[in-house]
């Protein structure tokens, strides 16, 4: 891949624009993160992390990070504030990494996961080596594969299947769905790398989870340029963040979501990549079309459900098909969702929603997924969905998590 070019320099002079009072002192040209696997041991961005880590530790600055990550009162999971909250901690870690390692111009490296392995730097490196399950020559293409994962598109879910849903609305007690942001790429990374990127209360301990985030990061970036700024719907926009911690100890200034929208807001950018991450590459988009089905789940056992499509909706020729589940995850180990559409008693699609244990930060937690592929073929008596908790393989061996509800909204077409 070609990642000398830079995709947005020319908006260097917007650096800055609507961000409420953020301290953009370090923001004065358009910072590049680049890939890690692209860096020398050496490199100044590495060199600088390096220094800073332990100083970080040593102030307490490390430990409020993790603290911070784990208050889930922030609803920055199972919620679309994911994304935009994740970046403002990105951003502000970051000037914490500047400060502390003396690097104004710091700009922190991204896994890219298409290297299909952790950087092997993470792992040679005493500063940046953890306990992890995942050894230095996993792959994670095998890992994904084992635990009924395809490559298959993600940046052309449309809003509010990449985002998820707000916390004040949905089925789930403290309301709001998981994205398909969150609930693939993210949560698989955090299952396969596992140690205490494992858990959603620990995960920032692991240096990695700062390039994993960033990889994140970059590909809302990714989303962001496939899409125009009327997608964000109001509400979104007008989500307020605080809580976070300046350079210098203080409460930062509360920011809205709608001045998360671009990188070079904070100063960076990353570098031009015409191919998208390996879980989130491209899918043909489909259009809506005439009358919503609303279909609800059975609950069969703690663990496993089954929705049965009507006979009406069964010769429906294209679908846009978006499903919500809500799940109560085992807090200690990390599971699947595994999603089968069976036609006429023949597997056609499947799917898998990866659960991240957060220890007692949260209770329980929705998904929001695309089920286009609930209508692939061409079945005459009968399509079923079945779903189907179990162990993340190779991550524990028992599971505590249930399936709470399970509805399906598709939208469908019929051949006149």
């Amino acid at each position: 891949m070609d990642m000398a070019i830079h995709r947005r320099a020319a908006l260097a002079g917007l650096v800055g624009a609507g961000l409420a009072g953020v301290d953009l002192s370090m923001a004065q040209s358009l910072r590049l993160r680049r890939p890690v696997s692209s860096l020398t041991a050496n490199d100044p961005d590495l060199a600088a992390l390096r220094r800073a880590i332990p100083l970080m530790k040593q102030a307490g600055v490390w430990t409020e990070q993790i603290a911070l990550h784990a208050d889930m009162r922030q609803r920055h999971h199972s919620s679309w504030r994911f994304l935009p909250w994740h970046r403002l901690q990105l951003v502000w870690f970051e000037r914490q990494v500047a400060r502390f390692s003396g690097k104004a111009n710091f700009a922190l490296p991204y896994w890219d996961w298409d290297d299909d392995r952790i950087p092997a730097i993470m792992s040679s490196d005493p500063v940046f080596a953890m306990q992890r399950d995942a050894k230095a020559t996993d792959s994670l293409k095998a890992f994904m594969q084992r635990n009924g994962q395809r490559f298959q598109g993600r940046i052309t879910d449309d809003f509010s299947t990449f985002f998820g849903r707000a916390r004040n609305v949905g089925t789930p007690a403290q309301g709001g769905y998981s994205g398909s942001a969150e609930w693939s790429g993210h949560n698989m990374i955090h299952g396969f790398v596992g140690g205490d990127m494992g858990r959603l209360d620990r995960s920032p301990n692991d240096p990695l989870f700062w390039m994993h985030h960033c990889n994140i990061d970059r590909i809302w970036t990714l989303w962001h340029s496939k899409n125009s700024d009327g997608l964000y719907p109001k509400p979104w926009r007008d989500e307020a963040f605080s809580g976070f911690l300046d350079t210098r100890g203080r409460l930062a200034p509360t920011v809205d979501a709608a001045s998360t929208m671009r990188t070079a807001s904070f100063g960076y950018d990353y570098p031009f990549d015409m191919t998208p991450p390996i879980v989130f590459a491209a899918a043909p988009m489909r259009m809506m079309q005439r009358k919503t089905v609303n279909l609800a789940g059975d609950i069969l056992t703690p663990r496993t459900a089954l929705v049965t499509v009507p006979a009406e909706a069964i010769g429906a020729s294209e679908a846009v098909t978006t499903g919500f589940i809500e799940v109560k995850p085992d807090p200690d180990a990390a599971s699947v969702v595994r999603i089968r559409v069976l036609a006429d008693g023949r597997e056609v699609d499947a799917d898998s929603l990866f659960l991240v244990p957060s220890g007692a930060c949260e209770s329980r937690q929705g998904l929001r997924i695309s089920l286009d592929g609930a209508w692939n073929g061409a079945a005459r008596k009968t399509r079923t969905l079945e779903l189907t908790v179990t162990p993340l393989d190779g991550r524990g061996t028992t599971t505590a998590t249930t399936l709470l509800s399970v509805i399906v909204d598709a939208e469908l077409t019929w051949l006149e």
